[in-house]
């Protein structure tokens, strides 16, 4: 009996470090030896504001025009799947000045799928946002932030910045609007990136966040720039 108590926790331990290695919104090992993006420089009083999973053609264009009315530029990390079935409304967030980073083509888990699989989803991403927008993305995030060496080597192969972030808004918990802002809010410094989602259930809870929270982050001092702003 005391043998297998000691396996169980030695195999709950195993799990532990392995899902803080290798899973975003955590700085761990990997991010400390081969220099992820978490967060930006600590010394300037901006913020990025980040969505994921997108686009999608119910829910993203309210968060444009939201973004349009708070006058924030964002940066977009987009599956490619996605990107391919709406190429318009990429093109819109590009146009209206926003930030296109890859996000996968089919928001698969990455630590798990070998380095040539990782390659291709990347590659098929870069090439639907470029026939949507011209632009190739140089910058990248492991869905769920999953990661492991090779997937950052990965990464850096194919000249992609690696992404994560240091604030999870969890807005997908589906807490109300006012919930999510103040989570935000409780957890921002200075250099910040804070993780939300434009293409989930309930995503207008999303929308409604992020006017409750521009304005209250711009009241602690707080400048609300791109990705490549504070990185």
């Amino acid at each position: 009996m005391l043998e297998l108590l000691v396996i169980v926790m030695v195999v709950s331990v195993a799990i532990l470090l392995a899902w803080w290695a290798c899973y975003g919104g955590m700085a761990g090992p990997i991010d400390w030896v081969m220099h992820t993006s978490v967060h930006g420089d600590r010394g300037k009083q901006q913020v990025a504001l980040t969505f994921d999973d997108g686009p999608d053609p119910a829910r993203t264009p309210a968060l444009l025009d939201a973004l349009a009315e708070l006058h924030v530029k964002a940066t977009f990390f987009m599956v490619g799947a996605s990107v391919d079935a709406n190429p318009a409304l990429v093109a819109r967030i590009a146009a209206e000045g926003h930030e296109i980073g890859n996000h996968t083509y089919t928001h698969r888990y990455l630590p798990m799928a070998r380095s040539k699989m990782v390659a291709k989803e990347l590659a098929l991403t870069d090439r639907a946002i470029e026939r949507a927008t011209g632009i190739v993305p140089t910058l990248a995030r492991p869905p769920w932030g999953g990661r492991s060496p090779k997937t950052v080597r990965t990464f850096a192969r194919l000249a992609k910045r690696m992404v994560l972030w240091d604030v999870n808004s969890f807005d997908w918990k589906g807490k109300p609007a006012a919930d999510v802002a103040q989570r935000v809010l409780e957890r921002a410094r200075p250099g910040s990136i804070i993780l939300m989602h434009e293409a989930r259930d309930h995503g207008e809870v999303t929308v409604e966040a992020v006017r409750l929270l521009v304005p209250a982050l711009r009241a602690q001092g707080f400048d609300l720039v791109t990705v490549s702003g504070v990185v």
